[in-house]
């Protein structure tokens, strides 16, 4: 018998309560940057991407990775530690690997 330690399970974000609504009207959210300003696009040369895996407490483990599918560079605009703001448009790619139990028949 193997005397590993028992898994300490990651708590569902989705089973939090909602946050609360807040009252109509506008919303304004402070951004650091202007998103609206001038940017101009920057080609991606090269690339690594790495799979972040999560196993489930019924045996099924989720693979998910963010791609990146473009980047702008915002033109003279810099965060408060003088490197430039880059915009990003990706798509999260996931794979799910599930046991025999878990499939429907059929």
């Amino acid at each position: 018998m193997s005397k590993s330690k028992p898994r300490q399970l990651i708590p569902n974000r989705q089973s939090s309560p909602a946050p609360k609504a807040r009252s109509p009207g506008s919303i304004s959210v402070q951004l650091g940057f202007d998103p609206k300003g001038p940017a101009e696009p920057v080609d991606i040369v090269s690339s690594k991407e790495g799979w972040s895996e999560y196993t489930l407490v019924d045996g099924a483990v989720i693979r998910s990775k963010g791609v990146i599918l473009d980047v702008k560079k915002m033109i003279g605009q810099y965060d408060a530690d003088g490197d430039p703001i880059y915009i990003l448009q990706l798509t999260i790619v996931n794979k799910v690997r599930v046991p025999g139990k878990l499939k429907k028949n059929g």
